[in-house]
């Protein structure tokens, strides 16, 4: 090989070096943007939980963090020792990973002040859903990428957090949703768009596939926030997902469920909100977490993703 030659395959080299580095650099970045990028939360109170004006929604965004983000989505709420939290999906921009991150509500000045991230692993985080059961305060975040559904446990609220126990193990479910009701556990996750159930006696063993589970397919069939609880019946939020990722959100009221049966019923046709205008959520919509905060007032956080990026 002459020295024209050895120079054509090392320039070759370099070639596939370039367009591999910042192909995969860019293909990172438009995965983030479609899925994950411009995504902010809005919140509001309002009198009827199934009924929410987001022309009149403050809006929380990248803009607002003392950190280098992407986006905010995914909101839950969790009111504790007079304080309100906000955990939510935190993506920055130096990782391709999501990570947990929580704020605290100001209700002077009506804003979130974010605190820190505060659940970091090797893998995506999104999705945390956090609740009470007894005296400590409980966490399950979405961690398909290992194949796992992950209960963590906090050991010095909010911020101080260790893996309690792998619920289910092997499988890729997205979104799962707990709820304690009528001295059981239940949980609800997603798999290629098919809604599957479990339940057991204790939260961190003894989880069964439920006799009906698969309990939804196709469309509808993931959760789009919290397991909401009203005046004795429970609600699931389900996310448009025929029109497209993070489409709307739709509500189910849960007729039956048991360790043996399960029925839901769609309360309307049309979801209960979706992309609007041209600002915050004008591209997508697929969350909302509601908390009762007297006999008629409620507390709502949802997630709105713009079509182009704000300036931060």
């Amino acid at each position: 090989m002459n020295i024209i030659n050895i120079f054509i395959v090392i320039v070759f080299i370099c070639l596939l070096g370039y367009f591999f580095y910042f192909g995969k650099t860019k293909l990172r970045h438009l995965r983030k943007s479609k899925q994950f990028g411009y995504w902010s939360i809005g919140y509001q109170y309002s009198s009827n939980p199934f009924k929410w004006d987001l022309q009149k929604s403050k809006i929380y965004d990248r803009g607002q963090l003392p950190i280098d983000a992407e986006a905010l989505a995914g909101p839950f709420l969790l009111k504790h020792k007079d304080k309100l939290y906000l955990f939510s999906e935190v993506v920055l921009k130096s990782v391709s990973e999501a990570k947990i991150g929580v704020s605290v509500y100001n209700e002077n000045e009506d804003k979130w002040i974010f605190q820190a991230i505060v659940l970091d692993e090797p893998f995506h985080l999104s999705y945390p859903y956090v609740f009470k059961h007894g005296s400590d305060i409980f966490m399950i975040p979405e961690s398909k990428q290992a194949k796992s559904v992950r209960l963590y446990r906090a050991t010095d609220f909010p911020c101080k957090w260790e893996l309690e126990r792998i619920l289910i193990q092997n499988k890729k479910f997205v979104d799962s949703s707990i709820i304690y009701w009528q001295n059981r556990f239940y949980l609800f996750t997603t798999r290629k768009r098919r809604l599957y159930l479990y339940y057991s006696d204790a939260l961190t063993e003894g989880w069964k596939a439920h006799p009906k589970s698969p309990v939804k397919f196709w469309n509808h069939g993931r959760c789009g926030g919290r397991i909401f609880e009203h005046n004795g019946s429970l609600y699931r939020f389900a996310q448009e997902q025929a029109k497209g990722y993070g489409m709307g959100v739709h509500i189910y009221k849960i007729q039956e469920l048991s360790s043996t049966s399960y029925k839901e019923i769609a309360i309307d046709k049309k979801p209960m909100f979706e992309p609007f205008g041209d600002g915050w959520a004008n591209a997508g919509m697929h969350h909302i977490d509601i908390l009762k905060i007297s006999e008629n007032k409620y507390f709502s956080v949802f997630d709105g993703r713009r079509s182009s990026p704000i300036n931060k």
